[in-house]
Order: C-alpha cells, then sequence, then structure tokens
C-alpha cells in the first residue's frame, strides 16, 4: 500500500484517504479503482457485456440523480438545446430507471446499488444480505447474486436496444 502511495503523487492521483480506502491496482500508468466488478470479471464470472451494462447503468444513474455526465459536452452526443431539455432528458432517464427498478424486483436492485453505486466489496454486502451465514460462504453467494444482477442488466440493455 505504501508503495502506492508513493507512486500517486501527481495532482490527478486520488487522495491519501482515497487510497487508504480503496483498493487500487496500476493499468500502464494510471491507478484504477479496483472495484467488485473488476473482480468478478477478473475470476470470469462476467464478461465485457456485462462490464459495459454495469457502466452503462452507473452513467445513466449519475445522470438522473445527480445531473451528471461523464464527458465533455462537446463529446456528447446526446440532449442538445437549453435546461428545459436537458431536465426532460434527465426524467426521460430517471423514468427508464424506475421501469428497470420494477422489471427487476428490490432484491437484484439493492445489488446494483451495492455494487454500482456505494461500491460495496462483496464481504460488506454479504453481511448486510446474509448476517447469520458463514463468511465465505455467504460472500460466495453475494459475488453469485451480483454477476446475475449484471448479466439480467445486460439483457435488459440488449433487448432494449433491439426494439428500436
Amino acid at each position: 500500500m505504501k508503495n502506492q502511495l508513493e507512486q500517486a503523487h501527481d495532482k490527478n492521483a486520488p487522495t491519501p484517504e482515497r487510497m487508504r480506502r480503496h483498493r487500487f491496482r496500476k493499468e500502464g500508468a494510471a491507478l484504477r479503482l479496483w472495484t467488485t466488478v473488476a473482480r468478478l470479471r477478473d475470476a470470469g464470472d462476467i464478461g465485457d457485456d456485462e462490464v459495459a451494462a454495469a457502466q452503462r447503468w452507473r452513467a445513466e444513474f449519475d445522470y438522473a440523480e445527480r445531473g451528471v455526465v461523464e464527458t465533455s459536452l462537446s463529446d456528447y452526443p446526446g440532449e442538445k438545446g437549453d435546461i428545459h431539455t436537458w431536465m426532460l432528458g434527465r426524467g426521460k432517464c430517471a423514468a427508464r430507471l424506475r421501469r428497470m427498478r420494477e422489471l427487476m424486483g428490490d432484491g437484484l436492485h439493492s445489488r446494483i446499488e451495492m455494487l454500482l453505486v456505494r461500491e460495496m466489496r462483496f464481504s460488506e454486502m454479504a453481511h448486510l444480505i446474509f448476517p447469520d451465514d458463514n463468511r465465505a460462504q455467504a460472500r460466495t453467494k453475494t459475488a453469485a447474486q451480483c454477476a446475475l444482477a449484471l448479466e439480467w442488466l445486460s439483457e435488459y440493455y440488449k433487448n432494449k436496444n433491439l426494439q428500436k
């Protein structure tokens, strides 16, 4: 961990506090947050489609809940127009997320939120979901449920695109 702290000296590096709270891995010259989604991918439990679906869902969540788009406005191919158009787009995005929640149910949705919004570790999720189970067994169950939730998201986005 100290080695990562020493390497993270440039202005775009995570703060020392964040370095202590999260695990990072080196990808080229950059430090990347090693998320639970990355762990599932590295373990072979999910593929690129599920990772892309997770990124898309998180981007839609950020847009609907916070009005944040993680790209420069000149690169953004989406909403054009004034503040009213932007807010209508946010509303449509929020309605789409609400519909997805209704379709997937509260159980899968809570896994998605813990995984993508709260960025919880499997052990933290397992403690909440299966408080009385063996820790290793609860963690394994939780990881499997998260993989299933991401697979559901991926299928939803694929089917949504086929309907257009």
